[in-house]
């Protein structure tokens, strides 16, 4: 029971840094900081995932999923923030590397599309979007 609580807390320190991570994002793209703010976001997911963008962009698509939710311990709302991350970079980010970022976005809100109960038009807005990039 001790374990579970410790992996409990764990996974909910991960969101609350993923959160934070989006907050800040969205801050410098206001003040128009954005390279600052990716490379700080980076080392934010090497920190806490031990991976930094480039590596998450290596994981292979087909056990992707797979790979964030066993191996680092990732739920689905953590998923749903990391893809907001990834996609915030793609968006905003410089050319390099945009379409592996589109299409771990794209895995990840298709993942959630299917495993999770409620619809968001948001998610969809953003997979339509993803697609007509890609």
């Amino acid at each position: 029971m001790e374990q579970h609580d410790y992996l409990q807390r764990l996974i909910e320190q991960l969101g609350r840094v993923l959160g934070k991570i989006s907050s800040y994002l969205l801050g410098l793209k206001n003040r128009g900081q954005i390279e600052e703010g990716i490379e700080i976001a980076s080392q934010a997911l090497k920190g806490e995932l031990d991976l930094d963008i480039q590596e998450l962009t290596d994981i292979p698509t087909d056990n992707f999923i797979e790979t964030l939710k066993t191996k680092r311990g990732i739920n689905n709302e953590n998923l749903n923030k990391l893809a907001d991350i990834l996609f915030f970079i793609a968006e905003n980010g410089q050319d390099k590397g945009k379409k592996e970022l589109y299409e771990k976005c794209l895995t990840i809100y298709e993942y959630l599309e299917k495993s999770e109960s409620v619809y968001s038009l948001i998610r969809q807005w953003k997979i339509d979007r993803i697609k007509k990039v890609l």
